[in-house]
Formats: structure tokens, C-alpha cells, sequence
């Protein structure tokens, strides 16, 4: 599927949007005292990147993938806030109309920073390093956050589904988007960004374990 600079493109955008935030909402109903943990998944940064990273990359022009990318997230989030409204959802923010909309409001600042880092990712569609950098960002968060979510696994006996999406996507973003770039350097620059994740993580929270 290719986003163009036309009506249709943008609509499947907006529909794309909303469809994403009804699931993770939907899936809040569903109790996160398990092995899986579905609930959890709205909160999955890997989520978010793996379909961030899909809007951009298939959008025909650069200024097109950071315009994409913030209709995107601005209706996955307003469907999500609206969602947990309609139905009875483990969300104490949301009860009224207002606060739906609020909420809304409120998270259009990020959806527009998002955009904006779009314009940077969208490099790794190029056969350059900046190119291999802006492709290692989102692999190596999916790196960091999948070893982060195997541990949790393994210790807690949570996360299975966020573990094994972020594995899937990290699979999917390298064999759509390496070309040829070259392999090493890739993998390189991949692991360094999940290491200094894992660091961070490690010196703020003294764990790498999601809870």
C-alpha cells in the first residue's frame, strides 16, 4: 500500500488511525493478570513504532510521511480516548465527552512530535548511512523492548503477545526496509541503539523488566 498527496491516500490514513486505537482500547477489556497480556498493548512502544514506521515509510515524499504519520497517531489516539468512553474500560480519566475530547487535545502535541521525527526516519529509505541510522532507530527500540518484554516473561510470566509482535516487527522493518545496506553496519548501529536503551533503562530504573 502507498500513501500518496491525494484524498483516498489521506482517508486510509485516518481509517488506518482509528482502527489501531479501537484495538488497543478493545483490548483494555481484556484482564492483564496473564501470561499474554493483551491489555497492555496500547502502552507497547514497539506498537507504536512498528506502525509508525510502516505509515512513513510506504508515503511517496518526505514531507508526506511527517504528514501521514500525525494524522495517523492523531486519530489513533482520539479513537482510543473515545472507545474507552463508550465502553466500560479500566480508564479513570475518561468518563465524560469532555474528558474524551480533552484528552484528545492534549495528546495532538505528541502526535505532532512524532511527525516531526518522521521527517528524520524517513532517511531509511535510502542507500546511505544516514539512511542505516534512521532504519536502526525504530529496529533498535523494537531490540531493547523485546528483550525487555522476554525478561518479563520469563521472570514475571507477562507480556507473550507484546514480545512476540515487537520480534515479528523488528523481523518485518529489517526485510522491507534493508535493501542494500549493507549487513554489518546495520546490525551494528541496531545494537548500539538497544544497548543505550538498556543502559538508560538500567541506570533509571535498575531493572529492565516491564511490570
Amino acid at each position: 500500500m502507498r500513501f500518496k498527496k491525494d484524498v483516498p491516500s489521506f482517508i486510509k490514513v485516518i481509517v488506518i488511525g482509528i482502527l489501531a486505537g479501537s484495538l488497543c482500547a478493545t483490548l483494555d477489556l481484556i484482564p492483564g493478570n496473564n501470561i499474554w497480556t493483551f491489555s497492555s498493548f496500547s502502552g507497547s512502544l514497539g506498537f507504536w513504532a512498528i506502525s509508525a514506521t510502516l505509515i512513513l515509510m510506504q508515503s511517496d515524499t518526505r514531507l508526506l510521511a511527517g504528514i501521514n504519520t500525525f494524522i495517523y497517531f492523531a486519530f489513533m489516539n482520539t479513537s482510543f480516548f473515545f472507545v474507552h468512553l463508550m465502553l466500560p474500560l479500566r480508564f479513570p480519566r475518561i468518563s465524560t465527552l469532555e474528558d474524551a475530547t480533552q484528552q484528545s487535545l492534549v495528546w495532538l502535541i505528541p502526535s505532532f512530535i512524532c511527525g516531526i521525527f518522521a521527517l528524520i526516519t524517513y532517511q531509511a529509505r535510502k542507500d546511505t548511512l544516514p539512511g542505516t541510522i534512521a532504519l536502526s532507530l525504530p529496529c533498535g527500540l523494537l531490540l531493547y523492548e523485546s528483550i525487555s518484554l522476554y525478561s518479563s516473561v520469563f521472570v514475571n510470566h507477562k507480556y507473550l503477545f507484546q514480545s512476540l509482535v515487537d520480534t515479528a516487527g523488528l523481523i518485518l522493518l529489517v526485510v522491507l526496509y534493508r535493501k542494500e545496506k549493507k549487513k554489518i553496519p546495520l546490525a551494528l548501529c541496531i545494537l548500539a541503539v538497544a544497548a543505550l536503551l538498556i543502559g538508560y533503562r538500567l541506570v533509571m530504573d535498575h531493572s529492565i523488566l516491564q511490570y
